[in-house]
C-alpha cells in the first residue's frame, strides 16, 4: 500500500505541470495568433504562420537540447540544483522585459482592420 502513495506522489508535480502549461497556453494562444495576423498586416498570413511555428520549433528544440546537456553537465560536476537556478533566472528575466515593454507601451494592441486581401 505504501508503494501506491509514493507512485502517486512521485506523479503530482508531473501533473500539476501539465495543467499549469494547458492553463497558459490557453491563456496565451490567442494573444500570440492575433500577433502573427497583425504583423501580417493581412497579406500572406499562413506563410507567417508557417515561419512563426518554424521559428518556435527551432527555438524549443535548440532550448530542450541546452536545458539536457546542462542538466547533464551540472550533476557530473556534482551541481545539480545550478540548472534550476538558471532556469529560475531567465524566467525571471523574461518576466521583467515584459513588465519593462508593457511599461513603455509597447504591449498595448493596435489591431487594423483588413478591408480586402491582395491576390
Amino acid at each position: 500500500m505504501a508503494g501506491g502513495w509514493s507512485a502517486a506522489l512521485a506523479v503530482t508535480p508531473l501533473l500539476l505541470c501539465a495543467g499549469l502549461l494547458a492553463v497558459a497556453t490557453t491563456v496565451l494562444y490567442p494573444f500570440e495568433m492575433d500577433t502573427v495576423v497583425s504583423l501580417a498586416g493581412g497579406s500572406w498570413v499562413a506563410t507567417h504562420y508557417g515561419l512563426y511555428n518554424t521559428v518556435c520549433g527551432i527555438g524549443i528544440t535548440l532550448g530542450n537540447l541546452a536545458t539536457g546537456a546542462l542538466l547533464d553537465t551540472t550533476r557530473d560536476m556534482g551541481r545539480p540544483a545550478l540548472p534550476w537556478l538558471v532556469l529560475a533566472l531567465l524566467g525571471g528575466g523574461c518576466a521583467a522585459a515584459l513588465a519593462a515593454l508593457s511599461r513603455t507601451g509597447r504591449l498595448t494592441a493596435r489591431p487594423q482592420p483588413v478591408t480586402s486581401v491582395p491576390t
